[in-house]
């Protein structure tokens, strides 16, 4: 539907209270205004006058007496066709818990490495929880604005996030490793500091603590690092490392996953990184949204078992 029939559509119904298509429901499946009344604990006077104001809006009576119950018109019958198939639209809009044939779309937002290693997993649990659901992975905006939007359900990221309105969780750390091409001219499997002075670098630049100063302490380096690439993305490494004679630093995970579809290697080297923490982060709202949290402790269980380590803010945050 393009945006001038949606603009109609809207028009037509700021005439009608949807609260009344409700009633027109339940009189009509009750076959009666009383049983209509308790089935949604209203009085029968109340009934009785929200069928008049559609009798008003509709050129029909809606309903006719017979007995000691009441008949839907024909032109009531095919709109209840119409109605009933609107309403429980719209009802699988706000409840996905309990049809497992109802369709929700999960955002998960990361950067492309980390969904390397995250989305399988992620994936595989909630076809556990829902076959039907859709996994949605989008690009790595501002995290923060993500989640505090309501743009993404779950941001998957190394920087570290401090706030009331959002959680965070270790899921995992990853060990840094320094890769160069199978073929390099002068690099066999080490690479010391001095023969690091005669190489080109790449480097992983995203906002985490860790990287950031191992980066400082390879610029204050004698050597003085020379950095040729710099990017967001670790796959963006394993690309032109493969291409050339640049050194580069990815996550071990990154490297055992595509080591055999790149010509790149690992070698040990004097350069030595801690490990790089990764954490789930959900908006705090989201316990409100039982399925989605159930949902988010399957995944957090999943990589981090019983050992559930919650990102404490530093004691300078501010919050």
């Amino acid at each position: 539907m393009d945006e001038n029939n949606i603009s109609a559509s809207l028009n037509k119904l700021r005439n009608i209270d949807l609260n009344l298509l409700t009633v027109f429901e339940a009189v009509y499946l009750h076959k009666g205004i009383v049983n209509a009344a308790k089935a949604l604990n209203l009085t029968p006077s109340s009934i009785s006058q929200s069928i008049q104001k559609l009798r008003n809006t509709f050129p029909d009576p809606l309903f006719i007496r017979s007995g000691k119950g009441i008949t839907p018109t024909a032109y009531a019958k095919n709109l209840h066709n119409h109605i009933s198939e609107g309403l429980g639209a719209i009802i699988t809009g706000l409840d996905f818990s309990q049809d497992i044939h109802k369709t929700r779309f999960i955002t998960v937002s990361c950067r492309p490495h980390i969904g390397c290693e995250v989305l399988p997993r992620i994936y595989q649990e909630l076809v556990k929880a829902n076959p039907n659901y859709v996994l949605k992975h989008q690009d790595m905006q501002d995290n923060y604005d993500a989640l505090n939007q309501f743009n993404a359900d779950i941001v998957i990221d190394a920087k570290a996030i401090y706030s009331k309105s959002i959680v965070g969780v270790k899921i995992f750390s990853e060990k840094i490793v320094c890769i160069c091409h199978r073929h390099h001219p002068r690099i066999t499997d080490y690479l010391s500091l001095e023969n690091a002075v005669q190489e080109k670098f790449t480097f992983l630049e995203i906002n985490d603590l860790l990287l950031r100063q191992q980066k400082q302490s390879l610029d204050m380096n004698e050597f003085n690092r020379n950095f040729a690439f710099t990017t967001y993305s670790s796959l963006n490494i394993l690309n032109i490392v493969a291409g050339s004679e640049l050194v580069g630093f990815v996550p071990e995970s990154l490297y055992e996953m595509y080591k055999r579809a790149y010509p790149v290697k690992k070698v040990q080297s004097e350069f030595t990184f801690g490990n790089l923490d990764i954490y789930l982060y959900y908006n705090r709202a989201s316990k409100k949204d039982k399925t989605l949290m159930q949902l988010i402790n399957t995944i957090i269980t999943s990589f981090s078992g019983d050992n559930i380590t919650y990102l404490e803010p530093p004691s300078e945050a501010t919050l």
